[in-house]
């Protein structure tokens, strides 16, 4: 009985470039022929190198919208949390009894 094997992001992003023509000699890309070379949350950028004819091909590769842009903490925020935690009916060790521990 042969078990079937999950197939990780990496293989299938490997299949999908595998269809993938080089522009120079019209070849389709190998696994072997693909590597990262930049690394984003959002975004994964390969380099593609072709057997046939050696020509170096780039890919972006983009996962969908970047992480939203979170402002910095303020002082301001840290004095409003100590404030609210200050005017709480139990200590802030209470809010947090694993920590405390």
């Amino acid at each position: 009985m042969r078990i079937p094997r999950i197939m990780s992001w990496i293989d299938q992003l490997i299949r999908h470039l595998e269809q993938v023509t080089c522009s120079g000699c019209g070849e389709y890309y190998r696994g072997g022929d693909i590597a990262a070379v930049v690394t984003e949350p959002s975004r994964l950028i390969v380099r593609l190198r072709c057997r046939s004819c050696s020509q170096d091909g780039i890919a972006i590769l983009d996962f969908g919208a970047p992480p939203p842009e979170i402002d910095p903490i303020t002082v301001d925020d840290v004095l409003d949390c100590h404030d609210l935690l200050a005017s709480g009916a139990r200590p802030p060790s209470g809010l947090f009894p694993a920590i405390a521990a």
